[in-house]
């Protein structure tokens, strides 16, 4: 399995900065984290009651974990501007 390179985790990081998302944890105010080596799509589901539908629509994200208590934020790529644009994809 490749993992995440230094150039994508470094935009990762800068794009966090850049939106202000340097704080301490939320839970433990300590302030040392680890970005999880890959991405996390999180399944969006249309219903409660409705089947767990797997491929459909989802937020690619990527998780920061806090290196004392293990408190995990995700943080959506798109609002970060970190989505891959039509050319990318290619």
């Amino acid at each position: 399995m490749e993992t995440m390179s230094s150039n994508e985790k470094q935009k990762i990081v800068d794009a966090l900065s850049k939106k202000g998302a340097n704080l301490p944890c939320p839970r433990c105010n300590t302030k040392n984290f680890t970005l999880l080596d890959g991405y996390f799509n999180q399944t969006i589901q249309q219903k409660l009651t409705a089947d767990l539908v797997l491929g459909g629509p989802s937020v690619p994200s990527i998780i920061v974990v806090c290196n004392n208590c293990g408190y995990i934020s995700q943080h959506a790529l798109g609002v970060l501007g970190l989505l891959p644009n039509d050319e990318e994809k290619k």
